[in-house]
């Protein structure tokens, strides 16, 4: 897998000294660049280790610019999630043809969502193991970052009606199930590549329960 990695890094953008480049930088671009400072601070430190100084510092600003947008350390964390996961998304949502038949749209986004995991692995590490330790707040966040996926992955009972019976909590406990899947490769550190091998196990355990077992397993490949 290939990729611009300071582009993934950043969430998309490259920000200079300000946010048209100039050295006096307008507060949504000041915003940004702290909320891409404070990720890779946490990243490397841990969120406990992690300062309001730091973040400042490595944002190129000052205190005071930090609290102009954020109350504290976690408003920034719950900032900084949001902004990984949206990103994630728009990752996967740009990978997928919509003239695809729906389990190849599945299979699509899932290789692309781990194509990011892969190329922003430190950052999405930090974001599965703060999840457990950052609090109610944190985990709501990711909740609610899971259900986004829901409706994507519920076409498929439309599409299969053979599915439509099935629990209406079978998408997020699904989507739920493969995230697990990735944040247990992630915590295992010593892997270089930590979403290697997962791509074809994902897609059969997302499809299976529309398509059956040996088409969806033909499709993951």
């Amino acid at each position: 897998m290939t990729g611009d990695s300071r582009r993934r890094e950043v969430g998309g953008r490259e920000l200079g000294a300000g946010g048209d480049g100039s050295g006096n930088p307008e507060p949504q671009a000041r915003r940004e660049r702290l909320i891409d400072a404070f990720t890779k601070v946490a990243s490397e430190r841990g969120y406990e280790q992690t300062t309001v100084e730091q973040v400042a510092a490595a944002a190129g600003l000052d205190v005071p610019d930090f609290y102009a947008h954020f109350s504290d350390k976690r408003q920034c964390l719950s900032a900084a999630h949001d902004a990984f996961f949206e990103r994630l998304v728009t990752e996967a949502a740009s990978a997928v043809d919509p003239e695809q038949e729906w389990p190849w749209r599945v299979r699509d986004a899932v290789g692309a969502v781990l194509e990011f995991v892969e190329e922003t692995a430190s950052r999405a590490r930090f974001f599965a193991i703060e999840v457990l330790v950052a609090g109610p707040l944190i985990m709501e966040r990711h909740v609610s970052a899971i259900d986004q996926v829901v409706p994507k992955l519920r076409e498929g009972r439309v599409r299969y009606p053979a599915a439509a019976e099935m629990p209406d909590l079978t998408e997020s406990v699904l989507i739920a199930g493969a995230a697990s899947l990735v944040y247990h490769q992630l915590l295992a550190e010593e892997r270089l590549r930590p979403a290697e091998g997962l791509e074809s196990e994902l897609v059969e355990i997302l499809l299976t329960p529309y398509l059956g077992r040996k088409e969806a397993r033909r499709i993951a490949g």
